[in-house]
Parts: C-alpha cells; sequence; structure tokens
C-alpha cells in the first residue's frame, strides 16, 4: 500500500507540474516520504506542533510586529502580480495583526519547491494550488485540513462557492482547500464574417452539426488553393477538454469507474477528424496553424479563424489588440440535437500546507481572497471566472459578455480530478487522442486502447 500511494503521490506531483506546464520536478523524494509517514502518526503530533507555532507567532506579536505570513504563487509579472499584490496590501490595511507578503516562483516550480519545503518542516503559509490534485494533498498530509476551521464560521459557508469546485476540495470527508478561481472554455465568433457568410450574427452554432455547417461557409481560399481564413480549427481546444465535452464525464470517477471510451467521445473525435483534419488536409492545416506561433497575436484577432472556442480571459487580447472587432461569445456547441453544451474547466485553489507556522492567521487570508469583495476584484482586473458564485454574478461584471457566457456555462462545466483511484489518466489517454488526430488510429481503436490502459491503472492503484 505504501507503495502505491508513493507512486500515486509522485504521478500527482508530475501532473501539476507536466500536463499543465512541463516544468522540472524536484523535492518528489522528500515530499514522498512525508506522505508515507501517514495520517496516524501526523495526528499524534499535529497538537505539540501547532502549540509550539502558536507560541512562536505569540512572541513575534508580542514584541510589537506583525505575524509576517508569505503566500506562493507564480505570478510574477503583469496584471497577476499586481492584483495579487494589491490584496495582499488590502488585507494587511485591513488588520494589524498579519503582514501577508507575496512571494513567487516560475509556473510549476512554485508548487515543487512547496512539496520540498513542507516535508523540510518550513513550508509556505498559504499557496495556490492546481484544483485537480488537491486530494493528493489531502492523502499525503501536505495539505492542513480546514474542516474544523470551515465549521466554526457556521452552516452554510461554503455554499458560497460553486459545488463542482468545492467538491474538488474534498478528501475523505475532510476539506483541504477553498477553491479559487475556474475557467470555462466557451466559443467565440466573428459577427462580421458571420454577415459576410449569410449567416445571422446573432444565432451562433448551437451543434456540432450546424458548427461545421457554418465553418464551410465561412472558410475563405486563397487562389492558390491555400486557406486565408478558416470557419472553425478545433485544435486550439486541448484533446483532453474536447474529450470531457462530448458527455460532461471525466475518464475515472471516485469509485474508480472508467469512462474513456464512451459512444459520445468516440463520435466527437470521429467529428473533429473527419470534418477538420481529413477535410482540410493535415498538412495544409500545419501550414496554416504554422502562422499561430510566428508572432501573431492571436488567429481570431487577426481573423484568421472565424469561430473558435477559447477560455473567457482570451477575450483580453481582443480588447487590447482589436479593439473595434465586431465578435460575439457562445455556449459550446452540444454534440446532438437537444444536448448538453458541456465545456471542460480547471481552475486552482488555496490551502495552507500542512506545518504552516501560524494556521489561524492563513486561515484569515484565505477567507479574505476568497470573499466576493476580493473575488469581484480579481474578476474585474484578470478576468478569470471566479469560485465565488456570489462574486462571479456581480452586476459590474455582468457587463462584460464573456463573463455572462462563463456563467451560463458554469452548470454543465465539468471540472476534472486526478483521481487517487488512477492518477494521471489524462496523460495517459492524450497520446492516443494524437494517434487520432494523426490518422494512425481510428477513435475507436485509440479509445478502446487508451481505456484499457486507465482500467490496468485503477487495477494498480486498488
Amino acid at each position: 500500500m505504501k507503495a502505491k500511494k508513493l507512486i500515486g503521490l509522485m504521478l500527482a506531483t508530475a501532473l501539476s507540474v507536466t500536463s499543465l506546464a512541463g516544468c522540472g520536478n524536484t523535492g518528489s523524494a522528500d515530499t514522498a516520504d512525508k506522505a508515507d509517514s501517514g495520517k496516524t502518526e501526523a495526528s499524534t503530533t499535529e497538537t505539540t506542533e501547532a502549540a509550539g507555532n502558536e507560541s512562536a507567532a505569540a512572541e513575534e506579536t508580542a514584541s510589537g510586529e506583525r505575524v509576517k505570513l508569505e503566500v506562493w504563487d507564480w505570478w510574477g509579472d503583469g496584471q497577476y502580480k499586481h492584483v495579487i499584490e494589491q490584496l495582499c496590501q488590502n488585507f494587511n490595511e485591513s488588520q494589524d495583526k498579519y503582514e501577508v507578503v507575496h512571494v513567487n516562483y516560475p509556473w510549476g516550480d512554485v508548487w515543487t519547491k512547496a512539496l520540498a519545503a513542507t516535508a523540510a518542516g518550513n513550508p509556505p503559509d498559504i499557496i495556490i494550488q492546481d484544483i485537480r490534485t488537491v486530494t493528493h494533498r489531502g492523502q499525503a498530509n501536505q495539505a492542513t485540513d480546514l474542516t474544523d476551521l470551515i465549521a466554526q464560521e457556521g452552516e452554510g459557508f461554503t455554499d458560497q462557492f460553486y459545488p463542482q469546485l468545492m467538491d474538488a476540495m474534498i478528501y475523505d470527508g475532510r476539506t483541504y482547500g477553498l477553491p479559487y478561481v475556474t475557467d470555462t472554455r466557451i466559443l467565440y465568433y466573428d459577427k462580421d464574417a458571420f454577415a459576410e457568410a449569410g449567416l445571422d450574427p446573432e444565432a451562433p452554432p448551437q451543434t456540432w452539426a450546424e458548427l461545421v455547417e457554418y465553418a464551410r461557409k465561412l472558410d475563405v481560399k486563397n487562389d492558390d488553393g491555400s486557406y486565408d481564413r478558416l470557419g472553425f480549427y478545433p485544435g486550439t481546444l486541448e484533446w483532453n477538454a474536447w474529450a470531457f465535452s462530448a458527455d460532461g464525464k471525466d475518464y475515472t470517477d471516485a469509485e474508480g469507474n472508467v469512462t474513456v471510451n464512451t459512444p459520445e467521445k468516440v463520435k466527437l473525435f470521429e467529428n473533429i477528424y473527419t470534418d477538420f483534419y481529413e477535410y482540410y488536409g493535415k498538412k495544409e492545416l500545419d501550414s496554416f496553424t504554422a502562422e499561430f506561433g510566428s508572432g501573431m497575436t492571436n488567429p481570431f484577432v487577426a481573423g484568421k479563424v472565424a469561430m473558435w472556442v477559447n477560455t473567457p480571459t482570451e477575450f483580453t487580447k481582443v480588447r487590447d489588440f482589436a479593439p473595434d472587432k465586431n465578435y460575439g461569445v457562445a455556449l459550446m456547441p452540444a454534440l446532438e440535437e437537444g444536448g448538453e453544451h458541456y465545456s471542460w474547466g480547471g481552475g486552482f485553489s488555496v490551502e495552507i500546507p500542512y506545518g504552516a507556522k501560524d494556521v489561524a492567521g492563513s486561515w484569515e487570508f484565505v477567507k479574505f481572497i476568497t470573499s466576493k469583495e476580493s473575488q469581484v476584484y480579481w474578476a474585474s482586473q484578470v478576468y478569470d471566472t471566479v469560485a465565488n458564485i456570489e462574486a462571479s454574478q456581480d452586476p459590474s461584471l455582468m457587463e462584460i459578455p464573456v463573463f455572462k457566457a462563463a456563467l451560463e456555462a458554469m452548470p454543465t462545466t465539468v471540472v476534472t480530478l486526478d483521481r487517487l483511484t488512477a492518477p494521471g489518466a489524462s496523460d495517459i489517454v492524450l497520446p492516443y487522442l494524437d494517434e487520432i488526430i494523426l490518422g494512425n488510429k481510428t477513435p475507436k481503436e485509440a479509445l478502446d486502447e487508451a481505456q484499457a490502459q486507465v482500467e490496468q491503472l485503477v487495477n494498480d492503484n486498488k
């Protein structure tokens, strides 16, 4: 069992770094040793450690100084850095006991550094973490159990957050973080291109069949047969995200059931391959998409793609580089007529690493930055979809079309988790999806093989 926990923990650490960003992995061995110490041993020392930490904090405040707390993240420049530091300042000005200092490391590195620091007994006080892997840190005793602190806030405290995000915080009936932000995927479309093609600019496609129909009308060819504009290009959305949008199902559930090769997922990838990759030809698409990485600000902004799927924050590129662009936003198309408009969302949590020196102070800051006021400020500045429901529905945000679309999409947004029963499942499936796009396997063949691989992974982790 210890070996399996170690494997799961290492995979979870790798997922946080490689699946999201592809950065290096440090401190894994120390973290694994920490995990193997187990919850039972930790519970016998927690009270003593907490008493020592509180004593140290008391001495610091007794000397007339504030208790300094560090919040770790990767927001080292631009608007994100400005906003998180403003929130730290707002918190510091709201009381006189704690002073929160912002510390950032490169994307991905922050999590591996935090694992190593936690294992060494000198963790950060607060950290922004990957929402998909909270359960791993709960199981490994790397995050502070917040259940009792939440209970002290009164009944209904967690109801302020979207339920699928709050569910991601729970391991074995205990809560190990609060959700901070999420994202969903929505369809952007060029209203002027719609009008030119004889389409209603106020009637975006509702189904996959309509998406394809509209795309054909929106395609613009050059005299040499190449494309000056694609009506739609599916490659702007990660293949795993397309899979989740097919039926609203993750690859595995909490009970270890595997749903990789569902009929809906097979159908969707048949559509993606046949309607776009086979239709245009891989060579033509490769040539066209090469421009995406050649300094083009954004193919939608540049008018090279008439419809595409992306996160709500992508609209800032339109705002900044094409302020006069006449565009609309809509839910992702349903696979079939009458089907749900499923989308995929990830996101981030706010956690207090296990062993933090002043849990009470850290908790005050966690509550502060997940409050309605702080979350409205965050959303209004960086355009993330915030986890606080009331904040996400604030009238000031509803004036921005992408926020309205994101709010409408949230009930059918699938927040996938890296399950303890199947750590790294998404990384296993992704190469098979690539094989579909390359034309090396049919969707049925690829997803059947991926299904077998994930089933084996679940069996290995029982």
